[in-house]
């Protein structure tokens, strides 16, 4: 018995010594950093963003929606650049850079429409749809560049595209008769695919008084603010002209050139009319615009 008990005193020593000699290793084991927070990764995001710059890349970087359409847009980039060589890549950015001229032409945005939500929320829809168009066409064109030969037709006659034979739609009638009177009122420019107003009618607008005075004004269009009036009589079915001011009393001008076009578009119901302004050349500006609710 006392031999027993020796050598179960000896084995709970040789185990303390083990918990003893392993205590120091796991001391030592790095413990990992907690996970960043949610709010740091925010505040992280918003700094960045704040280095945007132009309204449009912080619209681009502050919605989660928007960077994760420019993400698709850059992995569709990424597998059209693969499928040629530096020449073609290089003709493929330069695309982009036509593109991205053409989208903030299309979805201009600017310090206001960030602190204004209805307009930001506007902004980034316009963003998002052309967005996702370009991304379509960009897999479209990388899906076409992967056909196989054997697809394509043998014979120059199956290969060349069917001519485009447009269509002469006569214009729908309408119940009532327009008159120059129907220019009058506050208009907004309308988005080109859904003719929904992309101005909010206070700070960017087309209004056209009872004295047929017009007054356009929009920050982000180089030829605004424009003031003209529209002559007396005219079709506003056809392009009317807009001519500017008449100068002051005693100056003589004769016969000045007209500043832009307005013709109209009518609907059964006026509320539901749009007009398109052309800017005279060299100017190329060019809008629909609907009226401001």
């Amino acid at each position: 018995m006392p031999v027993l008990s020796l050598v179960s005193g000896l084995l709970a020593a040789g185990s303390m010594l083990v918990v003893l000699a392993a205590a120091p290793a796991l001391a030592e084991t790095p413990v990992p950093e907690a996970a960043e927070t949610a709010e740091e990764k925010a505040a992280q995001a918003a700094a960045n963003c704040a280095a945007a710059e132009t309204p449009s890349a912080q619209l681009l970087c502050r919605d989660a929606g928007l960077v994760a359409a420019v993400a698709a847009m850059e992995a569709a980039l990424a597998a059209l650049g693969a499928t040629t060589d530096a020449t073609g890549r290089a003709a493929i950015e330069a695309g982009q850079i036509v593109w991205r001229a053409r989208r903030d032409d299309a979805c201009p945005v600017t310090a206001e429409d960030l602190a204004d939500a209805k307009a930001t929320k506007s902004r980034t829809g316009c963003l998002l749809r052309v967005i996702r168009q370009r991304t379509a066409a960009l897999e479209a064109e990388r899906k076409a560049r992967s056909r196989p030969v054997a697809e394509l037709p043998l014979a120059i006659t199956g290969a060349a595209a069917p001519r485009f034979v447009e269509l002469q739609r006569a214009v729908p009638p309408i119940n009532r008769k327009a008159t120059l009177a129907a220019f009058s009122g506050r208009w907004a420019k309308a988005d080109p695919n859904h003719r929904t107003a992309i101005d909010d009618c206070r700070t960017s607008y087309l209004e056209i008084g009872a004295d047929r005075t017009l007054t356009a004004v929009d920050a982000r269009v180089p030829q605004f603010p424009l003031t003209g009036r529209l002559p007396a009589e005219g079709d506003p079915l056809r392009e009317v002209p807009v001519q500017p001011l008449p100068p002051a009393e005693g100056a003589t001008e004769t016969a000045p050139a007209p500043l832009a076009t307005l013709r109209l578009l009518p609907a059964d119901s006026a509320r539901f009319d749009r007009l398109v302004l052309r800017m005279a050349a060299p100017a190329t500006f060019a809008a629909e615009f609907v009226r401001c609710r």
